[in-house]
Formats: C-alpha cells, sequence, structure tokens
C-alpha cells in the first residue's frame, strides 16, 4: 500500500509540477510514471468501504496541454467495438489524475481505508481504463 500512495503522490506532483507535456522527455517520464501507478495498484488489499460509497474531496484539476498529440484512435473495447473512437490525453491524464487526487487527500487526513478503497475502486471502474489508454498513446508517440 505505501509503494501505491509513493506512485501517486509522484504522479500528482509531476502532473502539478507540468504546464505543457509537448517534449520528448516529459512524455517518456509520464509514460514511466503512469505505468509505475498502474503496476502498483495490482497489489492494493481489498479492503470495505466504511462510507459504502465513493467520498469525494474537493480540489482543483491541474490543466494539461499535449498540443497535436492530445487526440489518439482506440478502441474501447476491443473483443466487441469495430469502430475505432477518439480518445484524448488530458481527458484520462485528469481522469487519473482526480481519482488518485482523491485517494491522497483521504490518506493525507488519516482516512487510510477510505483512501485504499478509492484507490482499487477506481483502478477497476474507472482510471485503470485512463491509464492504459494513455499508455498506449503515450508510448506510440514515443517508441513509434
Amino acid at each position: 500500500m505505501e509503494k501505491f500512495q509513493m506512485a501517486a503522490a509522484a504522479y500528482c506532483d509531476f502532473i502539478d509540477s507540468c504546464s505543457s507535456f509537448d517534449d520528448k522527455e516529459t512524455l517518456i517520464k509520464l509514460l514511466s510514471i503512469v505505468s509505475r501507478l498502474y503496476t502498483e495498484a495490482f497489489e492494493l488489499p481489498d479492503v470495505e468501504s466504511e462510507e459504502g460509497h465513493s467520498v469525494d474531496v474537493d480540489f482543483p484539476l491541474p490543466v494539461v496541454d499535449f498540443k497535436s498529440h492530445n487526440v489518439y484512435k482506440e478502441m474501447f473495447n476491443p473483443y466487441h467495438d469495430t469502430t475505432p473512437l477518439n480518445g484524448c490525453l488530458d481527458d484520462d491524464i485528469t481522469g487519473i489524475y482526480s481519482d488518485i487526487k482523491n485517494g491522497l487527500v483521504l490518506y493525507e487526513q488519516g482516512n487510510v481505508k477510505e483512501a485504499v478503497w478509492e484507490w482499487k475502486f477506481g483502478f477497476e471502474v474507472h482510471w485503470g481504463e485512463h491509464a492504459t489508454s494513455a499508455i498506449r498513446a503515450l508510448h506510440s508517440i514515443n517508441f513509434q
């Protein structure tokens, strides 16, 4: 759990520190950070939420700018979809940020169980999809 918390903090700090994501070094670093976050999520323990639902915390979302790399094509469900859809890196990165930051705030407030539940639930139903889409798009930008 501590490894995930460290990866989550590194992700949010990196996003907060960048205003533009248009140079190769920044994009490779982002690919590495998102990949680490995704990998560490598999180690999160199963916990029950004491709230029984998601707990939203208020914080501002960062503005991210991927310039010409923002929109990409993807298959939302490669087993059932036949037509590619447009994906957007800015939506992926802020979607991940929102879910991860929400858990970080809870964690920092001492609500560790709720933070872990938020991270794990979000991974399974929301930010995990954004992460896999972003990883594929970022990999394509950097290595193809």
